[in-house]
């Protein structure tokens, strides 16, 4: 313990020699990254990444959520947006709509071509067959009716 000690005591009197005392904690973080010669333990403020910083529209969380067909993901984030859009309809009371709007959703990533047409016609009026609230986007429409045919 003694020998720790002495070890910090000499590197802080190294490190106090090149920079002054501070509290900031990026400056705090260089400096026992100098002491201990490797990462820091806490890392502080990250800046983050370009694609974390814009938060994701609703028509980017669908085309996520069926990009993850075939996946756990894929009901997970579909269910999410329908939330997100339908916050009046709870899906505890209303667990049927969500149902089928999830098995619509699934039947036209798998190529159903009836599907197919509803959800490009939910995707146009911005109403699923259920009566849930979807995202309302000509080009997503256009991209599901292209798939029936």
């Amino acid at each position: 313990m003694k020998t720790l000690l002495a070890v910090v005591a000499v590197a802080s009197l190294i490190a106090r020699a090149a920079d002054p005392l501070t509290l900031d904690p990026d400056m705090m973080e260089e400096a026992k990254r100098r002491v201990f010669g490797g990462e820091g333990y806490v890392q502080s403020n990250p800046a983050p990444d370009d694609k974390d910083s814009r938060p994701m529209t609703d028509v980017a969380r669908w085309e996520a959520a069926m990009e993850a067909a075939g996946t756990e993901m894929h009901a997970v984030l579909l269910l999410a947006l329908l939330q997100k859009l339908n916050p009046s309809k709870p899906m505890e009371a209303h667990a049927a709509a969500y149902a089928a709007a999830l098995r619509l959703h699934e039947m036209a990533a798998a190529g159903n071509k009836e599907a197919c047409l509803q959800l490009s016609m939910a995707l146009s009026t911005g109403v699923l067959p259920c009566g849930l609230a979807v995202c309302a986007d000509d080009r997503l429409a256009e991209k599901c009716r292209a798939r029936a045919f």
